[in-house]
C-alpha cells in the first residue's frame, strides 16, 4: 500500500489574528454550550474530513485542532487553532464540500452545532451571526489567496470541457485554479506524479480524488449541487437565481416560507459573471457579481432557503389541490403553492463563421473574474455595447495588452451607462469599434484572429486575438412554461396589466380579482427579473421584482 507523506506549510496563519481566530468571552462559551452539544475528541481523531458535505460547527472550549489539506498521495498540514475560538469556513453554513480536514492534535472538548443548529445559534443571536460570518468569509479568502484546499483543474487554454468545468465551479462559488498545462511548468509535474498523460487531461483533483476528463454534469453529481427534493412540497418554488431569484429566496425564506430555488446552471445569472457593478445601491465602490451573490446566497441559505445548482426545470403542469407541479431535468419533481419564474434571459449567440468550433475554447460570454489574468499581455475582442460589455472591457483591460470593443450601432453612449463610456474613452488599451461587426473567427485549436466587417463600406480586415468575449444581448429563458403562461410578442412572460388584457386560451381565469402586478396569467405563479416583459434590465430592479412578489405571494397563500 502507498504511503502517504505528511507536510507541514512553513507558515501557519497568526493565532493572535483577532479576524481569522476571534476569541470567545467565557459568558458567549456558556451561552453556546447551553445550545450546542458536547463532544470529547483524542489526539488524532478527525472533527470533519477534507472534501465532505454537511460539516458541523464546531467552538473549542480547550484543546488543539490542525487543519489538513488532503492531496492525492500527501497531507498538508496548512493551520492550527486552539481554545476559544471556532473551526471551519463558510462551508459550515453553506453544506458545501470542506476545504480541509479538521483533526485533535491533543484532547479536544468542543461544543458542535448541526446545520440546522447553526441557522437556529444565529437567528437567537444576529449580533454573534455577523461575527461568525465575517470570519468564515476571511477564512475563504485566505483559502483562495493561498490555494490551500481549492480544486486543482488542469488541462489546456483550448479545452472547452475544461472551461464548463471551471465555469460551474467558480459560479456556484466553489474556489478552484487552473494550471494550464501550455505555459504552466507545475501542471507537468502534477501530471507526472499522478501518473496522468497530457492526453487524459482536463483533469480534476479535489482532496484525494481525481477525475479524468470530467463533464460539468460529472462534477456537478460528484460535489453533490443537486438537491434531493422528489415530491416534497414549499410554499414557493423559484425557478432561477440570479439576482431575481435570489432575492424572493431572501425574503421567502426570511418570512416563513418554504422555499427551492432550482438554478439551470449556478447562482448569479449574468450579473453573477459581472466583474463590477458600480450602480447597485449601497456600494459606492462597486461590487462584483460574484462578491454580490456569494452575500445574497449566503443570506438565503441563513433562511432556509433549498438551493439547487445545475438543475433545470422542464415544465410546469397542473398538480394536486391546485398546487403547481414543477418537473425537474433529472426527473425529481417538486410541488408548490406558489411559483417565481425568474429564469432571466440568455446571452445571444455570435452569427460569424467559426463560433461553433471555438464555444468555449476562445469564446466565451462572460468575462470571469480569472479572465483577466489569463488574457495578460494579450489581445482580446469584446463584441457588445450594452453595459455587461463595458464592464468585462475594463476588466480585460487591467492585464490585456488591448481590448478592442466591436458594437453593431454608431454609438455607445445610447446603449452603456456614462460611467462605463467614460472609463472606456480614458483607457489608453481599450479601442472602441463602431458599426463593425464580426464575421469569422479563425485558429486552430483555440481562437488566434477574428474577421471585422465595417458596415459602413463593407470593408474587411483580420486582426489578432486569443479571447472574444460575446455580449450582444439575449433571449428570454420560458421554454418550462410554455403552454402554461402567456408571453409578448418577444417571448418575455406577460404578467399584471399585461396578463388581465392577454385573451385566448391562456387568459386570466379569474373573475373575483385582477392578476397582481407580476403575476403572470396562472394565479400564483410569478415573474420576476429579466424574464418579464417591461423589466428593467437592471440587477437593482431584479432585485425590486424578486423581493415584491414574496408579498403578492403571501396575499395569493393567504386567500
Amino acid at each position: 500500500m502507498a504511503t502517504t507523506r505528511v507536510i507541514r506549510s512553513e507558515s501557519f496563519p497568526d493565532l493572535d489574528d483577532e479576524v481569522l481566530f476571534p476569541r470567545l468571552s467565557d459568558g458567549k462559551l456558556s451561552w453556546l454550550a447551553d445550545r450546542g452539544e458536547r463532544r470529547a475528541f483524542a489526539p488524532g481523531e478527525v472533527l470533519y474530513e477534507h472534501a465532505v458535505r454537511e460539516a458541523p460547527f464546531f467552538v473549542i472550549e480547550q484543546g488543539r485542532v490542525e487543519f489538513i489539506d488532503r492531496k492525492p498521495g500527501k497531507d498538508v498540514h496548512i493551520a492550527q487553532a486552539d481554545s476559544r475560538t471556532f473551526v471551519g469556513d463558510i462551508a459550515a453554513f453553506t453544506g458545501e464540500p470542506t476545504l480541509s480536514a479538521c483533526v485533535a492534535v491533543e484532547p479536544t472538548d468542543v461544543i458542535a452545532f448541526d446545520r440546522a443548529g447553526l441557522r437556529d445559534m444565529l437567528a437567537r443571536w444576529p449580533e454573534f451571526g455577523e461575527h461568525v460570518f465575517r470570519t468564515l468569509l476571511a477564512r475563504r479568502a485566505w483559502h483562495e489567496a493561498t490555494g490551500h484546499g481549492v480544486m486543482r483543474l488542469i488541462a489546456p487554454r483550448g479545452s472547452r470541457r475544461a472551461f464548463e468545468v471551471r465555469d460551474l465551479l467558480e459560479r456556484n462559488l466553489l474556489p478552484v485554479h487552473w494550471y494550464d498545462v501550455d505555459t504552466d511548468a507545475e501542471s507537468a509535474a502534477m501530471l507526472e506524479w499522478l501518473d496522468i498523460p497530457r492526453e487524459e487531461t482536463p483533469v480534476l483533483v479535489h482532496a484525494t480524488n481525481v477525475m479524468r476528463n470530467p463533464s460539468a454534469a460529472q462534477v456537478a453529481r460528484s460535489l453533490g449541487l443537486r438537491a434531493e427534493v422528489d415530491g416534497e412540497r414549499f410554499d414557493l418554488v423559484v425557478l432561477g437565481a440570479g439576482p431575481a431569484g435570489l432575492a424572493s429566496a431572501v425574503y421567502g425564506g426570511s418570512e416563513g416560507l418554504r422555499t427551492f430555488v432550482a438554478e439551470a446552471w449556478a447562482p448569479g445569472g449574468q450579473a453573477g459573471t459581472s466583474t463590477r457593478i458600480e450602480n447597485y445601491l449601497g456600494f459606492p465602490s462597486g461590487v462584483t457579481g460574484t462578491e454580490l451573490t456569494r452575500k445574497a446566497t449566503l443570506q438565503a441559505r441563513r433562511f432556509d432557503a433549498v438551493l439547487s445548482s445545475f438543475h433545470r426545470a422542464v415544465e410546469l403542469a397542473d398538480g394536486p389541490e391546485t398546487l403547481v407541479r414543477v418537473d425537474l431535468e433529472d426527473g425529481q419533481h417538486v410541488l408548490a403553492r406558489s411559483v417565481v419564474m425568474a429564469t432571466g434571459a440568455r446571452w445571444r449567440e455570435l452569427q460569424a463563421d467559426g463560433v461553433d468550433r471555438f464555444r468555449g475554447a476562445g469564446v466565451y460570454h462572460a468575462a470571469m473574474p480569472t479572465d483577466a489574468e489569463r488574457c495578460r499581455d494579450e489581445d482580446v475582442v469584446v463584441v457588445g455595447g450594452g453595459n455587461s460589455a463595458g464592464q468585462a472591457a475594463v476588466h480585460l483591460s487591467s492585464r490585456a495588452r488591448s481590448v478592442r470593443v466591436v458594437v453593431r450601432g454608431k454609438t455607445l453612449k445610447s446603449t452603456m451607462s456614462h460611467y462605463l463610456v467614460d472609463r472606456i474613452e480614458r483607457s489608453s488599451r481599450i479601442e472602441v469599434l463602431t458599426e463593425t461587426e464580426v464575421s469569422a473567427v479563425q485558429g486552430s485549436a483555440t481562437v488566434e484572429s477574428v474577421t471585422l466587417r465595417e458596415r459602413r463600406d463593407e470593408r474587411v480586415e483580420q486582426v489578432a486575438c486569443t479571447a472574444v468575449f460575446v455580449m450582444i444581448g439575449a433571449e428570454p429563458c420560458t421554454e418550462a412554461s410554455t403552454g402554461m403562461l402567456a408571453v409578448d410578442p418577444a417571448g418575455y412572460l406577460l404578467c399584471g396589466t399585461g396578463a388581465a388584457s392577454n385573451g385566448g386560451h391562456l387568459g386570466w381565469p379569474l373573475r373575483d380579482r385582477d392578476p397582481y402586478m407580476l403575476e403572470t396569467v396562472r394565479p400564483g405563479v410569478f415573474a420576476a427579473g429579466d424574464v418579464r416583459a417591461g423589466a428593467s434590465k437592471r440587477v437593482a430592479g431584479a432585485v425590486g421584482d424578486g423581493a415584491m412578489v414574496v408579498r403578492f405571494a403571501h396575499e395569493v397563500l393567504a386567500a
